[in-house]
């Protein structure tokens, strides 16, 4: 499809949002923090990767308190059922 004037594309039906920047940030933040508790060894794990500092040492402990949150709480069951899935079909252990 080719468009006479691309510069004068109408605008799509219904209202601009008022604050774009807000609301992708807020779709992003809340995408990190529900990878972190529906998968809180990868949290944990690059943690651990971070440079020792301050910064690793204040989210370590956090990390940990997640990780124990998710599994108390079973919402890390289908992250882990997925993962000895592919442990077994691939043939690798875990390490």
């Amino acid at each position: 499809m080719s468009l006479p004037d691309p510069d004068h594309i109408p605008p799509p039906p219904g209202a601009p949002l008022l604050h774009p920047l807000a609301a992708a940030s807020i779709v992003i933040y809340a995408t990190l923090f529900l990878l972190a508790v529906t998968i809180p060894r990868g949290l944990v794990n690059w943690s651990r990767d971070l440079a020792p500092g301050l910064l690793q040492e204040r989210l370590l402990p956090a990390a940990h308190q997640i990780d124990r949150l998710a599994q108390s709480l079973g919402i890390d069951r289908p992250y882990e059922r997925a993962r000895a899935l592919f442990l077994a079909v691939t043939g690798k252990n875990e390490d």
